[in-house]
């Protein structure tokens, strides 16, 4: 019997993390596994959902990002077709455990421009979850603004607020010693507010150390394998989702 399939091998497939040789061992398996295929498409599905929380689209990919492993890319998308043949008809997009919930949009009072992706009927102000991954400064500075508000927020109102920012991509670069703008915020903040967690996708890390450069995170910052695989299980617990 064929040993079981990680959720983190998923969710690094699902990323598109894995190499070529992985994926189509991977895809060459779901062709003879339901239930294999059955648990991809929910954490597809369930990603695409989270996309729910972006405020408008985000941009085409230009350039280089576009011109990025261009197979794995192509393997990847005759994948899903596949699996949309095989269980998008069979009731396969609800992950187990969650059937009976629906993805809920945070009342628009949670966070200001921003929508919010809950698992639950209504969305949790108390546990909430911000993603960056982005390098540019507006959106670094926004992540921290955010994040802020709602702790002072919270502390202001007598509430017990759990808050993680998770980065991954470029976002990174918000949580790199020496790379940083806002090391010596990110320090004071983390000093006011004990419930307030950084997290740092290993893979993205992982990426740059491949490029040539050195990753150092700043202090109390914790590594998550996956982005998405971070979301995806704080959604299950029931946490609010936000990309900034």
């Amino acid at each position: 019997m064929s040993p079981t399939v990680s959720d983190e091998i998923l969710h690094a497939f699902i990323d598109g993390e894995l190499d070529v040789a992985e994926s189509e061992k991977l895809i060459a398996r779901m062709h003879g596994d339901a239930e294999l295929t059955q648990r991809v498409c929910a954490l597809r599905s369930l990603r695409g959902m989270v996309k729910l929380a972006y405020t408008e689209p985000p941009p085409a990919a230009a350039g280089r990002q576009s011109r990025r492993a261009p197979r794995r890319r192509f393997v990847q998308r005759c994948a899903f077709g596949s699996l949309i043949l095989l269980a998008g008809l069979s009731g396969g997009w609800a992950l187990r455990g969650v059937e009976s919930r629906t993805l809920a949009a945070a009342p628009a009072t949670v966070l200001d421009g921003y929508r919010a992706v809950s698992l639950a009927h209504e969305a949790d102000p108390n546990r909430v979850m911000l993603h960056l991954d982005s390098a540019a400064p507006d959106k670094m500075q926004a992540v921290l603004d955010q994040a802020e508000r709602l702790l002072d927020e919270a502390e202001r109102e007598g509430r017990t607020m759990q808050l993680e920012v998770i980065a991954n991509s470029r976002g990174i670069q918000l949580m790199r010693a020496g790379h940083s703008p806002y090391a010596a915020r990110m320090a004071r903040m983390k000093q006011r507010h004990v419930n307030l967690h950084w997290v740092a996708c290993a893979q993205s890390i992982a990426r740059i150390t491949d490029e040539g450069q050195r990753v150092e995170l700043l202090p109390a910052i914790r590594t998550a394998p996956t982005a998405i695989g971070e979301i995806v299980t704080r959604l299950q617990q029931g946490w609010t989702y936000v990309r900034v």
